[in-house]
């Protein structure tokens, strides 16, 4: 009996230590994650709140110390996970949505937009036939609804995290990884966790004309307690999903740039202060079909459905990168 109990604790320990790295998750249990190229931070993720709107990092469509607006075209990668020129339909962004930072101080534009969210409205909506993964939005907790507790388990999706051992390169360049990959974390103390996260971030902001404190309340933070990996550049504007909602987005890309070996990350809520009168504006956009389960979403990530497959394509593809263990199939 003993040496039962303790062959299932070992196994016990090694399913929570196996969940912690981020995988490959399920064809198809990630409907609502898509992606862009950005001219302002190479590689951001979006987040479909409707099957013609997708929310994202203001950082990710405009300078946030500019004054003109960028015009030049977007094109928004969906219906795929894994990053191919032949893979995902691209379906043309016509209007950005940002918030009005006009009313404040040309020091404090800069700041707020670095943490601030942006909505991409789609020339027109993709019909499920057409597409690998049908498109199904997410809901979205703006109103401080999920009330969250320290070491709670969240998910985020994305195309680069940093794992052990990986090397920070000069300049702005880093790695991405072609399969999307999902990794939990924990919801840790902002004080203990991500100090120097906001340090960094502070002095980003002075850079840019910002005097003041950092709006500690405006954001959380989440740590890989077995410092395995950890969401990083490449991953603006990716959703952090608890309880089957998204609750915040990797926003401010000058907090983290220097910091990918830190096993944390500075989430901004999508419930904050400031984004308040910008998010109750934009929510009529908000299309939600059905409100996720999160058990069930959990659950699906790790099982494949291949009675559904209709296309030999994504197998193909998944025979040529199969490993999620390293950044080696770049």
């Amino acid at each position: 009996m003993i040496r039962l109990k303790v062959l299932f604790l070992i196994g016990a320990c090694f399913l929570q230590c196996k969940g912690r790295e981020p995988f490959k998750p399920a064809h198809g249990s990630l409907p609502f994650v898509v992606y862009f190229p950005s001219r302002y931070r190479g590689l951001c993720v979006g987040t479909l709140v409707s099957r013609v709107t997708v929310i994202t990092a203001a950082v990710c469509v405009t300078s946030p110390n500019a004054n003109v607006k960028d015009t030049r075209p977007i094109n928004v990668v969906t219906g795929a996970t894994y990053r191919h020129p032949r893979r995902g339909i691209r379906v043309q962004v016509t209007k950005i949505l940002v918030p009005n930072l006009l009313k404040y101080a040309s020091n404090n534009r800069g700041y707020l937009m670095s943490k601030s969210a942006a909505l991409l409205l789609l020339k027109r909506k993709v019909p499920d036939v057409l597409t690998e993964i049908p498109l199904r939005p997410l809901d979205i907790d703006y109103k401080g609804e999920e009330v969250l507790s320290l070491q709670e388990e969240c998910l985020m999706p994305g195309w680069h995290f940093f794992y052990k051992g990986d090397k920070i390169y000069p300049v702005h360049k880093f790695l991405l990884q072609r399969n999307m990959r999902v990794q939990f974390v924990n919801i840790v103390k902002k004080t203990l966790w991500c100090e120097a996260l906001t340090i960094k971030f502070q002095k980003a902001l002075s850079n840019l004309g910002f005097v003041g404190m950092f709006d500690k309340s405006a954001c959380i933070c989440v740590r890989d307690p077995d410092r395995v990996a950890q969401p990083c550049h490449g991953m603006y504007g990716a959703p952090l999903v608890c309880r089957g909602r998204g609750v915040g987005m990797m926003m401010a890309p000058d907090a983290q740039w220097t910091n990918c070996t830190g096993f944390s990350s500075v989430i901004h809520l999508f419930s904050s202060n400031y984004l308040k009168e910008f998010m109750d504006c934009v929510s009529r956009l908000f299309e939600i079909e059905e409100k996720p389960n999160w058990v069930t979403m959990k659950k699906q990530l790790y099982e494949d459905f291949k009675d559904n497959t209709y296309d030999y394509v994504p197998e193909i593809y998944d025979k040529i990168t199969s490993s999620s263990a390293s950044t080696d199939e770049l």
